[in-house]
């Protein structure tokens, strides 16, 4: 298997990390996965990883939109998949599909694999559309060709089961492996290199040299709440770099909401108080220790990093008992 996870996936936070390592070892597997998360999060780009670190790599992998997806749709993705259940469908439903097929050996030694399909927003599937996909996945023949189901959704399938609105035995079948894909707020510490990572992919689609921000502007990155997530942050590079190619990125330069500094619907700068409350100071410790990784040591980026000065860190990091 391939060890190495995509250029496309980045980020060292704690948070990121976790759903990171979760999705290595459900690669292995051919377990259903469902990733829970809001749009703009990733969901995608953690699937196509999941697929591209299976053994099923170089099969097919199939995105399948099922929010406003038409009736037919999903017996037409399902057919070309490989499922069963669905017979007189032929996989002509190229609008709300998108197909990835590698060259190779898609065998498991029974016969062909239809490789991975993606099902964005499982939780939008009309009544009708769960039942298609609930009797296609119980008709796969064991030793068939029968591609590994990786879903996403931004609802509570949990909830949408108690109210009624979601197959109970569709919920099963899809969240064997539940992921939770963290939205880029929790993941502060990894905006400086998703910044980076988005300037230079548009600089060179673009043919423009990226352009940098400025010590202001970081800021403002750092404490901007991202209401669309990665989906907003690649958007407004692509933007900075069209319109500035090669300059210096300044506060004046960036949205207008961004340097109001409005706070999110979450709290005051998107950050809530879990209602069990929390631990203050071994919240102020695990910050400091998530600056120093991050800052591979050197204690004056950390303290930047912090909002602090070099002299506070250093009497936090003994107040702490923090070895660095």
């Amino acid at each position: 298997m391939n060890s190495a996870m995509s250029s496309d996936i980045v980020g060292s936070s704690p948070a990121f990390q976790r759903v990171r390592n979760a999705a290595r070892l459900v690669a292995a597997t051919d377990a259903s996965v469902l990733l829970m998360g809001e749009p703009g999060s990733g969901r995608a780009t953690l699937a196509r990883e999941i697929h591209a670190l299976s053994r099923w790599r170089q099969c097919r992998f199939l995105a399948f939109t099922c929010a406003g997806a038409p009736e037919g749709a999903l017996a037409d993705c399902l057919a070309g998949m490989g499922a069963g259940g669905v017979p007189g469908a032929d996989a002509r439903s190229a609008a709300v599909m998108e197909s990835e097929c590698l060259a190779g050996d898609c065998s498991n030694g029974s016969g062909p694999v239809a490789g991975t399909l993606y099902l964005d927003e499982v939780g939008e599937l009309t009544p009708a559309g769960q039942a298609r996909l609930y009797h296609a996945l119980a008709a796969q023949a064991p030793a068939g060709p029968a591609p590994r189901i990786v879903a996403a959704t931004a609802m509570n399938l949990g909830e949408e089961v108690s109210a009624g609105r979601f197959r109970r035995d569709l919920h099963l079948r899809l969240c064997v492996v539940p992921l939770e894909v963290p939205p880029l707020r929790d993941r502060v510490l990894d905006v400086p290199a998703l910044t980076a990572h988005f300037l230079a992919a548009a600089a060179s689609r673009h043919g423009l040299a990226a352009p940098r921000l400025n010590a202001g502007a970081e800021r403002l990155f750092r404490r901007h709440h991202w209401p669309g997530n990665l989906r907003e942050l690649a958007n407004l590079c692509e933007r900075l770099t069209i319109l500035f190619p090669g300059g210096r990125i300044a506060p004046e330069n960036l949205p207008r909401e961004m340097i109001a500094g409005e706070p999110g619907p979450e709290g005051v700068g998107g950050i809530r108080l879990p209602p069990q409350g929390i631990d203050l100071n071994g919240l102020e410790a695990e910050l400091i220790r998530q600056a120093l990784a991050l800052a591979s040591g050197n204690k004056s980026r950390a303290a930047r990093l912090l909002g602090l000065t070099r002299d506070t860190l250093l009497y936090r990091i003994q107040k702490h008992l923090i070895a660095a």
